[in-house]
């Protein structure tokens, strides 16, 4: 029998984040099959996915870190590879891809991977050159967008042949939630009446909560009764809870800080929002879409990939916080009609964003990159 591929999976961490989720979705998949994932985290921030993987016997590496960059790290990921006889390394993020790439100019035995996730993210020239240099000496690029897969091409001559587009998984079961919309929003805190709207994600400038709060106090002029919740944790969060004081809005907008209850806080929602800057393929709008909430979004990145315009959720301008408020009044003036859109969406989801379908994309990757003819599908 032939041994399987051993595929290292590097990150920088592994919190709550939407990569490391879809991390731990891959490395879970992978397990059994002709690839024997070994992740690698660049950080010892491990929880809440560091304990579930090695408690589902995939083999967890840690390297500490003490500072934002080191060569001791470098160092130590490629002593872990020759360990491990890795065939295969997946570097990500971007963050993280330097440090995959440095690691395998000392150890030369695996083929690696570079990741690009987060589409025209504002950075310094030199960032862009270095990162341009590690996407060229790679020897394949996967992006979780078309539109990250152009960024990629066109911002740092990666030669669009090169470059894999595989879209991220959700796992549709995690959002059947058993309790009732009414039990979510008492555990939250919310009227157990009357809509709710949603943003998910850390509070950081590129999620642009200030264009929510907006959108939200224009929404709430028309419908009173509306409520919204703002989930997840940053350097933004007090910064947005006196913003939302400044702005009137103390007993319209609940921020919960972060929480693990994806589930729960979905269906205390009837509506999700995500109004950022810039985006790659943001997990938030697929659970929402799993879960059958319908999304209005900002028309950026791959949001266009999962959204069809009235049909699976609504797309806005960048930036404009009057056309946000009048898609979310519209969606919640009819119910029906958002009931719809989230029912569409969740089958678009089903049908084309499963774990199970990233899993069989990478493992054919991993596979064909290897020599093993199994072509990337």
């Amino acid at each position: 029998m032939t041994p399987p591929l051993r595929v290292a999976l590097v990150i920088g961490q592994l919190h709550a984040g939407g990569s490391e989720r879809q991390l731990a979705e891959l490395a879970l998949g992978l397990r059994g099959g002709r690839c024997a994932p070994y992740v690698f985290c660049l950080s010892e921030v491990t929880e809440p996915f560091g304990p579930l993987l090695q408690k589902a016997g995939v083999s967890l590496r840690v390297l500490p870190r003490r500072r934002s960059f080191e060569l001791r790290r470098v160092i130590a990921l490629a002593r872990l590879l020759r360990k491990d006889r890795i065939d295969v390394v997946l570097s990500y993020a971007m963050p993280v891809n330097l440090y995959a790439y440095l690691a395998l100019l000392f150890y030369r035995r695996s083929y690696f991977v570079a990741s690009s996730r987060t589409a025209e993210m504002t950075e310094s020239p030199l960032r862009t050159r270095v990162n341009g240099l590690v996407y060229r000496r790679s020897g394949r690029v996967v992006a979780n967008s078309r539109f990250g897969a152009e960024s990629t091409s066109r911002i740092y001559g990666v030669s669009p042949d090169r470059i894999e587009v595989i879209h991220n998984g959700v796992d549709r079961s995690r959002f059947e939630y058993q309790g009732g919309q009414e039990e979510a929003r008492r555990a939250l805190g919310l009227p157990e009446t009357g809509p709710v709207v949603g943003l998910v994600g850390r509070l950081t400038a590129e999620k642009r909560v200030d264009l929510f709060l907006e959108a939200a106090r224009r929404a709430t002029s028309r419908i009173p009764e509306c409520r919204f919740l703002v989930v997840g944790a940053g350097d933004l969060l007090e910064p947005m809870k006196r913003l939302a004081t400044e702005m009137g809005l103390d007993s319209k907008v609940l921020f919960t800080g972060e929480r693990h209850d994806m589930d729960r806080v979905l269906a205390a929602l009837d509506l999700l929002a995500l109004s950022s800057d810039f985006e790659g393929l943001p997990n938030v709008v697929m659970e929402a879409m799993a879960a059958g909430r319908p999304v209005v979004a900002t028309d950026l990145g791959g949001c266009r990939e999962l959204i069809v315009d009235g049909v699976t959720g609504s797309l806005v301008p960048v930036g404009d916080p009057g056309a946000m408020a009048e898609r979310i009044i519209q969606v919640l003036s009819l119910p029906d009609r958002g009931r719809s859109l989230g029912a569409a969406g969740s089958g678009r989801i089903r049908s084309e964003f499963s774990i199970a379908a990233m899993v069989e994309r990478f493992e054919a990757l991993f596979l064909n990159v290897c020599g093993k003819n199994v072509p990337a599908s």
